[in-house]
């Protein structure tokens, strides 16, 4: 019944999250109070409650005990015994601590005040005087050097005002340390603003960096695609030009020679068919304005991979060239994308594998094409050196063009290994 009642009387407030989350977890009321305590002592404004608490409770009760701390330095003979005004010179000096963090340098002001009047009055020195050190610590982290190097000089000036005309004369020592202890208040502040604004700043350009690999890799998939949709455009308009041909032929030869004219036609149609397969993988590809003006002109292909092979051996590295299966002319789209795999992956091998030896496997398949391209060199360099990667984002979206799929990294046995495959379409019609 007690826990239902804490339970339910938890629920009614803001605190109610942290309770209701231990208790489901089966740890009990302690427990969720404990989680409430760490949530709230986490807030800076509790800490900062909690310090004006603690500061004023030691200055007021050692002012009364006659515990004292000599900050500024000063005796006791003679002090004035504690009153209504003293309380409330003590009050002015730990109090404003609440808000010091959102006004340091009038909680500053109003600190320095008052521990100077309660000075001159000749009240007992309190532990209240700390306060002067939290705001002026306060003062040097949240502010910049321009402000906080003056409030840092205001507060050393009041304090050697307090012992110059404190009870007893000034001593160089006592003079020191209390210069020592300003200063070092102001010091561990400025310090503490310093470390802040070194990992602000590393954070923002941690995230500025992402930001710029993020926008660099995806500036290079825009351009990849811009080109595969200009190389699949030169495809589908070569493919058209030859069926205008290719249809006038059948026109002047149909009265003479319709055997002719038919067979015209039937190449037409497979024409025809194969320029509907690639216009239809064009579509949705995105293209500048400025690439409709290029002109045509012939793309490689499978059959020239022999050649690429050949300039690659001329560059240094050794490659061996296999096909497997039944080589069959394959749609100029892919094969165009099939021979720009291929020709990356070679590049990539140049680059970055050292001396190596490579080797080209074609897979040729009723349902697609194979292509593994694999050496044995040291492989890519390391992640940070090798950043955007693209070349892989090429062939990735040559790949995905295809509904294919594409496997890249390390070789179980050393080097490094690409494979791909890619799809053919079903016939359209």
């Amino acid at each position: 019944m007690s826990d239902r009642l804490f339970s339910d009387a938890s629920r009614a407030g803001p605190l109610a999250g942290p309770v209701d989350t231990a208790l489901h977890r089966g740890h009990g009321p302690s427990t969720g109070i404990m989680q409430i305590g760490r949530a709230l002592l986490a807030k800076p404004l509790v800490q900062d409650c909690l310090t004006a608490a603690v500061l004023t409770a030691a200055g007021v009760v050692g002012v009364l005990a006659h515990l004292h701390v000599d900050l500024p330095e000063g005796g006791e003979g003679g002090r004035r015994a504690l009153d209504a005004v003293g309380i409330g010179l003590v009050l002015l000096q730990t109090v404003p601590l609440v808000w010091r963090r959102r006004a340091p340098v009038v909680v500053l002001s109003l600190v320095l005040g008052a521990l100077f009047v309660f000075s001159l009055l000749g009240y007992f020195p309190s532990f209240a005087a700390f306060g002067l050190l939290v705001a002026l610590y306060t003062v040097a982290a949240e502010r910049e050097r321009n402000i906080s190097i003056v409030a840092g000089l205001s507060a050393a000036v009041i304090v050697l005002l307090i012992l110059v005309f404190g009870r007893e004369p000034v001593e160089p020592d006592a003079l020191i340390v209390e210069c020592f202890i300003v200063g070092a208040a102001w010091f561990i502040g400025d310090s503490f603003r310093i470390r802040r604004s070194q990992v602000v700043e590393l954070e923002h350009r941690a995230v500025q960096l992402e930001h710029e690999r993020e926008q660099r890799a995806r500036q290079a998939v825009v351009e990849e695609r811009r080109v595969i949709a200009r190389e699949l455009h030169d495809v589908v308009a070569h493919n058209v030009s030859v069926i205008v041909a290719q249809a006038g032929a059948a026109q002047q030869v149909f009265d003479s020679a319709p055997e002719d004219a038919f067979t015209v036609l039937g190449a037409i149609e497979d024409t025809g068919r194969e320029a509907l397969v690639e216009m239809r993988r064009l579509t949705g590809v995105l293209r500048t304005d400025g690439d409709r003006a290029t002109p045509l002109s012939p793309q490689p292909g499978m059959k020239d991979l022999e050649a690429l092979v050949d300039q690659v051996r001329d560059a240094g590295v050794p490659v061996s060239l296999s096909i497997r299966g039944d080589p069959r002319p394959l749609p100029a789209g892919l094969d165009l994308s099939a021979f720009r795999i291929v020709q990356e992956a070679l590049t990539n091998t140049l680059k970055h594998a050292g001396p190596a030896r490579a080797e080209v496997i074609v897979r040729y398949e009723p349902s697609g094409l194979n292509l593994t391209i694999s050496d044995d060199g040291s492989g890519p360099p390391a992640e940070g050196e090798w950043r955007p990667r693209y070349g892989q984002l090429g062939m990735s979206e040559r790949v995905a063009l295809f509904g294919g799929e594409l496997r890249v990294g390390l070789r179980p046995g050393g080097g490094y290994q690409v494979v791909a495959s890619l799809l053919v379409d079903e016939d359209p019609r």
